[in-house]
């Protein structure tokens, strides 16, 4: 019964990716995705309460699926091989917040934070634990004398904001302007440069 469940569960968000990139946020309803997935409204919400829950998972989900490797690896890396990693985080980064799914959520999430609890739930399930995450990361290259030693929290911030610094603008286009082959890597090489010299020994 519990695999059957688990596996509803990511049917539901995968037929909801799809309708919320077709319709986007605002015009995607409860009731179409419901019917995609062929049960009722009731069994929908009752994984999901609303469909603010139900977007946030699914950005949850395509952020896991493009960030797991590349956070690993981050978490992994050993002496001489921080850059590199740090540099292909960066590209799955900026590859994931070049989405139609991230840049909807952030258009979403900004618009409804000043008069709802959503955007904080939306940076205690997605932005927060990543960071965190990083910031372990930092942390330990800081014990093994890689970067100068300083708050890990703030380095990790730093590092975030350098990679979404030449992609931001992108998010208040109407149209959502694609990656150029290998643009992806080049903005990230760019901000671990930056990130690695604010931060040598």
């Amino acid at each position: 019964m519990k695999v059957r469940t688990e596996a509803r569960y990511d049917r539901i968000l995968e037929i909801a990716s799809g309708v919320f990139l077709e319709q986007g946020f605002e015009r995607a309803s409860m009731s179409e995705i419901a019917r995609r997935v062929g049960g009722s409204k009731a069994t929908l919400y009752g994984y999901f309460p609303s469909k603010e829950n139900l977007f946030l998972a699914v950005v949850e989900a395509e952020g896991q699926r493009h960030m797991a490797a590349a956070e690993a690896e981050v978490m992994s890396a050993i002496a001489g091989t921080l850059r590199d990693a740090l540099i292909r985080l960066g590209e799955a980064v900026v590859t994931f917040m070049c989405s139609e799914v991230a840049c909807s959520a952030h258009r979403m999430v900004l618009g409804a934070a000043g008069r709802s609890d959503i955007g904080q739930a939306f940076y205690e399930m997605g932005p927060k634990p990543a960071l965190e995450r990083v910031a372990v990361a930092l942390s330990a290259a800081m014990d093994r004398n890689e970067i100068r030693r300083a708050d890990p929290w703030v380095a990790a911030q730093h590092l975030s904001g350098l990679l979404t610094a030449e992609i931001q603008p992108r998010w208040f286009c109407r149209d959502l302007q694609a990656l150029a082959p290998g643009e992806a890597q080049a903005i990230a090489e760019r901000a671990v440069d930056v990130f690695s010299r604010g931060y040598s020994i």
